[in-house]
């Protein structure tokens, strides 16, 4: 039976998202813009709606997981690692006007080692959670094919006669919390009762006779997912963070219970904006230096490329974070695409079971514009910190091109008449014709586009 809920602009979001993994944990991630995510039927396993208007369930608790190591009321979760905390991203150092970025021949190179550096030092907390994910899916993929039934009967509803209403297997004989690494674990009997309704664990699994071993893999990608998401619901201390989570979570086991592939369905779907960060950040560099030699241009693109990479591993803000930091116009539509920043660019990133986008490629000025000025203060910031521990052909790189960089796109990102945003000079700026000056298409709200729209966030469960 589906029940649904409406979740208006102004609640905490609930939503569909992926770019760097957020961390989970008391740290928050900050985020902008308005959210679309998840309608759908219960067949579709679609997003549900997290219930309460601050948290998860009236109380802020989770059920529990059902795992083979506890009830479903006891808060075990077998499998489920965590991180915590979120990356601090490096960057470059000191601002100089906005007057041409010099060239720097033959640094195309260093550019790349930079992006890499960058890259390695934001997401390394979730890069490590999803390392370890990826090792347990790898385990537990490389398991006799019992050791797989058993797992998917702890998020299989049970098949015996009489209707019985039980929602996955639990073991008679659970594992001692923490489990013990010393023992090879007993072997798997099919005919073991459930500790819950005592209908065998076959009587759960009967519908998985004859799946093969990849969807039988597929599935249990999704089981160690689920899992790590209700660890991150239970670490999580943001309220609309933690909704998503939540939302999530629920996801994804219900589309373990069908068999079903996991989809994010929304009112819109990506990308909510038009030209993309990309594209306009591909149109700033056209349009400001594509009179420079061939060389020096080449360096500029390799900026470009780099200050999107950060991009796409940034940890945003949340919303309340942001709030904290002083008033803002547009608080609902912030929240809106930090929802949607979560479910189709971030949490992706380490549950794999979700399709990934680039943060880049599904949003527009408006989520730029959002986070560019504490994202350029925090890049000079780290590159000050750790201008020593650069090498010395980067160091003019990052603390001398890199600022102007910034500086001459931050003028066009907040200008209420730069061309970089229209689609008539994304079509026409092929080769080095500059086209004819357009005007600003972006608008304060993403929701918005010719009449006014303000949509509600319909989930299902």
């Amino acid at each position: 039976m589906a029940e649904s809920a409406g979740i208006q602009q102004g609640s905490p979001a609930v939503g569909a998202a992926g770019s760097a993994p957020a961390a989970p944990g008391a740290g928050g991630t900050a985020g902008s813009g308005s959210a679309a995510p998840a309608a759908g039927t219960e067949g579709s396993g679609s997003v549900p709606a997290a219930p309460g208007a601050g948290g998860v369930t009236g109380s802020g608790s989770v059920p529990a997981a059902p795992g083979a190591g506890g009830t479903e009321g006891s808060g075990s979760v077998p499998g489920a690692g965590g991180t915590e905390g979120s990356g601090s991203v490096p960057g470059a150092g000191g601002t100089e006007g906005s007057g041409s970025v010099p060239g720097a021949g033959g640094t195309e190179g260093s550019v790349r080692g930079t992006e890499g550096s960058f890259r390695g030092m934001e997401g390394s907390v979730p890069a490590v959670g999803s390392a370890r994910i990826a090792v347990k899916k790898a385990q537990l993929r490389s398991s006799p094919r019992p050791k797989k039934l058993e797992k998917l009967g702890v998020y299989s509803s049970c098949k015996a006669e009489g209707a019985c209403k039980c929602n996955g297997w639990k073991s008679p004989n659970p594992p001692p919390t923490p489990p013990r690494t010393d023992q090879q674990s007993n072997a798997v009997n099919l005919q073991d009762p459930c500790r819950s309704c005592s209908h065998t664990l076959g009587d759960h699994v009967t519908h998985l006779e004859n799946v093969s071993e990849d969807e039988m893999n597929r599935l249990l990608g999704i089981v160690l997912d689920v899992e790590y998401l209700y660890t991150c619901v239970h670490k999580e201390e943001d309220a609309d963070t933690k909704q998503v989570y939540f939302s999530l979570f629920k996801l994804l086991r219900k589309s373990i219970l069908q068999m079903g592939k996991p989809m994010l369905e929304a009112h819109d779907n990506p990308p909510f904006e038009r030209p993309s960060i990309e594209q306009g950040v591909n149109s700033f560099v056209q349009y400001k230096f594509s009179h420079l030699p061939s060389k020096e241009r080449q360096t500029i693109v390799e900026l470009a490329k780099m200050f999107l990479n950060q991009i796409n591993y940034w940890q945003l803000e949340t919303p309340s974070q942001r709030r904290q930091r002083g008033p803002n116009e547009d608080a609902a539509g912030y929240k809106a695409n930090y929802t949607r920043w979560l479910c189709y660019c971030n949490v992706p990133q380490f549950c794999d079971s979700l399709p990934r986008y680039e943060t880049t490629q599904i949003f527009g000025c408006t989520l730029l514009r959002s986070v560019f000025t504490v994202m350029r203060k925090q890049l000079l910031e780290q590159a000050r910190q750790e201008k020593d521990k650069l090498p010395p052909e980067k160091r003019t790189l990052i603390l001398t091109h890199f600022p102007k960089f910034l500086s001459m796109l931050e003028e066009e990102v907040y200008s209420h008449s730069s061309p970089i945003w229209s689609q008539e000079f994304l079509l026409g700026s092929t080769g080095l014709q500059i086209p004819i000056h357009t005007g600003r298409t972006c608008t304060n709200n993403p929701m918005q586009s010719g009449t006014e729209k303000q949509e509600s966030l319909i989930l299902n469960t």
